[in-house]
């Protein structure tokens, strides 16, 4: 009997499909095999939390509270070694600022709690106006911190006590009358900054708190659904860190030459503690890759982010030590030079945050909240 080459033709062609599905599906499977699996960001984003957030934000409270102490001192015996102490304790305050002012998230942004601590940029002085009202008029809801806390932000953090304490008239405050209102302004002032310090810290700490959030990302969590988005938002507020320096603090203070430099757009620069402030942003950048823990996921770009902020370090450190005021350091041509050549290393910086290591980990950082300023 002939056979059907039709049915002879599709009996080949199965026989065909099965040596093709086989070796493909084995080929699958080796592949699944040979991916690596996720890493486990959870016991980085808890180190995270507990050695750099929480202390950082701790310090701050501590830094207000001894800062509050001795102008309360200067109150009670206005004398110029009060006021070298008042000063000393601002330099404190600025250092454990600048150390969480990269933790622009979660409790920080609540109720305006970083613009409370740190309103800047204050590009039409309105704050420093607001500041310079209130002591003109002497207005005695300032003086307490149930009253002040209800007022404009401007006026009621590390920029306001700068005024107080380096301002127009500070001088007098070793001079004047015993409790005067400028002197009492600038106490009430670090008592509020200390309780948003404690707010803060609270809010971070407290069961739910944004560190639960942060340690139990899932679909019921409203903020974070996997670790990978945690681990974006700290790599986003780093990135922001080294903009906020880069651009913000150094490039739109500079310009382009001395003679075009607008040095007063730089914060504190009224303390000459601008470069200070700025080493103190940098480091709390190495502090989240390092002592955080970040940074071993990449140790290869984590080195190359190092070595960038280290040479900045390096010629902020040699400025500094020139111990001129920050508005004649801008207008001084090699001071300018130095600053100028610090955006490159600086640039490299953000790259690596905001690219390399993002691109590594298989993350990309999305929306920056400095995009637009």
């Amino acid at each position: 009997m002939l056979s059907n080459p039709f049915q002879n033709s599709k009996k080949a062609l199965l026989i065909l499909v099965g040596f093709c599905v086989l070796p493909i599906s084995a080929m699958a499977q080796d592949l699944s095999d040979d991916q690596e699996p996720k890493p486990d960001f959870g016991p980085m984003i808890k180190q995270v939390i507990e050695r750099s957030i929480l202390p950082g934000y701790e310090a701050l409270r501590i830094a207000a509270h001894t800062e509050e102490r001795s102008i309360s001192n200067l109150c009670q015996s206005p004398n110029l070694n009060n006021l070298i102490q008042a000063r000393k304790g601002y330099k404190n305050l600025v250092s454990a600022w600048a150390s969480v002012e990269i933790f622009r998230l979660g409790p920080a942004i609540k109720n305006n709690r970083q613009e409370k601590l740190f309103f800047w940029p204050d590009r039409k002085s309105i704050g420093l106006k607001q500041v310079r009202k209130l002591i003109d008029t002497e207005n005695q809801t300032a003086l307490s911190y149930e009253t002040l806390r209800t007022k404009s932000v401007a006026v009621q953090g590390l920029l306001a006590l700068e005024y107080v304490l380096f301002g127009k008239g500070a001088d007098l405050l070793s001079e004047g009358i015993a409790q005067s209102y400028r002197c009492k302004y600038g106490e009430t002032i670090s008592q509020a900054m200390g309780r948003t310090a404690l707010d803060i810290s609270k809010d971070w700490s407290k069961p739910n708190g944004y560190a639960d959030l942060m340690y139990n990302p899932g679909s019921d969590n409203p903020v974070y659904r996997t670790q990978e988005e945690v681990v974006q938002d700290l790599l986003r507020v780093s990135s922001e860190m080294i903009q906020s320096v880069r651009d913000l603090k150094i490039h739109n203070s500079i310009k382009s030459t001395p003679e075009k430099s607008k040095p007063k757009r730089a914060p504190l620069w009224r303390s000459n503690l601008t470069i200070h402030a700025i080493k103190e942003n940098l480091n709390s950048v190495a502090q989240l890759l390092n002592a955080g823990g970040l940074g071993s996921f990449t140790p290869r770009y984590t080195k190359s982010l190092g070595f960038e902020l280290e040479q900045t370090n390096k010629f902020l450190t040699q400025l500094e030590q020139r111990s001129a005021p920050w508005v004649e350091l801008v207008k001084n041509e090699d001071a300018h030079k130095t600053l100028n050549f610090l955006l490159i290393p600086l640039e490299g910086a953000k790259n690596v945050t905001t690219d390399l290591i993002p691109a590594e980990l298989g993350l990309s950082l999305g929306f920056n909240s400095l995009d637009g300023d």
